[in-house]
């Protein structure tokens, strides 16, 4: 069979990590990858922990749904030339609106990969036009029915995304130097993705935490590590007076998270991240996710709704000791799930 050329579009840190370990895998069994990418502050970084040396087209679109569309009509138009002169012979994305309008205009099979049925307007606009649409079977296929694609069409994988870029992972120190932390004496949030189509919130949860800490002295000595989205200056002006440290945009966080004392999240990749590798997990996401009802479900991630919640979370977790053997048995049991990058890879084969 003549060597084949897939395009891969990336849109998000989590895509880079995820497609990142298709690609490798695609190219091991002689395939040529092309990725694509976009202007975004969270990917510049992120693309070096994965090698990937993307071919950047637009930007992404902010907050408002006038720049979210002109962003996307200008990257489509953009995406289209560079699609017709490379000709791939399949087009990959995480439900790339962009990337699947593309391909199904110029005849070419596009797969979707997405664990977000949430995510109403994205799913609307991709998941009809794809060939193949790959999700956890803790989401399942009925979730996507809606969006009128066929049951048939749609692969389920027994384990969650994050499992791709941990399975082979080795936490190092050398990360928590570069930002002065000491193991077990911090704790790491992940703030909403306020900006994003599927989330309207009346209320920042960077509130909910700088209040919970703010209340309680015996939490003042703890540090806070943001992983920030978007502007540092909106995350510290609401931590303040905390003890906050600021990761760079794209940091490697695996590490900072393993060694960490506990995780808040208020999205959905890291949250699960956490879980997977043992370490004390709370959603404060202002929503809810099918992947995070599961893991609530099975008491492996704790939800909150208010400044309460959170707080007993919080002062349990402080005064646990870090499991540094309990968080690398979970490590080695994740080599054991199945590899979403390897069905990922074997699905876009199979349609050849």
């Amino acid at each position: 069979m003549p060597e084949k050329t897939l395009m891969i579009d990336v849109l998000t840190p989590k895509q880079a990590l995820l497609f990142g370990k298709v690609k490798e895998k695609l190219e091991e069994k002689g395939c040529r990858v092309l990725v694509t990418s976009r202007k975004y502050v969270e990917l510049t970084n992120i693309f070096k922990l994965s090698r990937i040396k993307p071919v950047v087209i637009g930007r992404h679109g902010g907050g408002d749904l006038y720049g979210k569309l002109a962003s996307s009509l200008d990257r489509m138009i953009r995406l289209l030339k560079l699609v017709r002169k490379a000709a791939p012979d399949l087009v990959l994305s995480f439900s790339s609106p962009e990337a699947a309008r593309v391909a199904f205009g110029l005849g070419i099979p596009h797969v979707s990969v997405n664990d977000s049925p949430h995510s109403t307007h994205v799913a609307r606009l991709t998941v009809p036009l794809s060939r193949k649409l790959l999700t956890p079977r803790v989401v399942g296929k009925k979730a996507w029915l809606k969006y009128g694609i066929s049951e048939k069409d749609i692969v389920t994988y027994g384990s969650l995304d994050p499992v791709a870029w941990l399975r082979d992972f080795n936490p190092s120190k050398d990360v928590l130097r570069k930002y002065g932390l000491a193991e077990g004496e911090y704790i790491v949030y992940r703030p909403e993705e306020y900006r994003a189509s599927y989330l309207k919130v009346k209320r920042l949860t960077l509130e909910t935490v700088s209040k919970v800490f703010r209340k309680d002295k015996r939490l003042a000595g703890l540090k806070i590590v943001i992983v920030p989205r978007y502007e540092e200056d909106t995350y510290r002006r609401f931590l303040k007076k905390q003890n906050v440290v600021m990761l760079e945009h794209g940091e490697d966080t695996r590490s900072i998270l393993f060694y960490s004392k506990g995780f808040i999240g208020a999205g959905g990749t890291m949250s699960a991240e956490a879980v997977l590798m043992g370490v004390p997990a709370i959603s404060i996401y202002p929503s809810s996710t099918m992947v995070e009802e599961f893991l609530v479900k099975k008491g492996l991630l704790a939800k909150s709704t208010g400044e309460k919640d959170l707080h007993s979370w919080l002062r349990k977790t402080v005064s646990q000791e870090l499991d540094e053997h309990g968080r690398f048995s979970s490590l080695r049991k994740l080599r054991k799930m199945e590899d979403p990058a390897e069905t990922i890879s074997e699905t876009c084969l199979s349609l050849f």
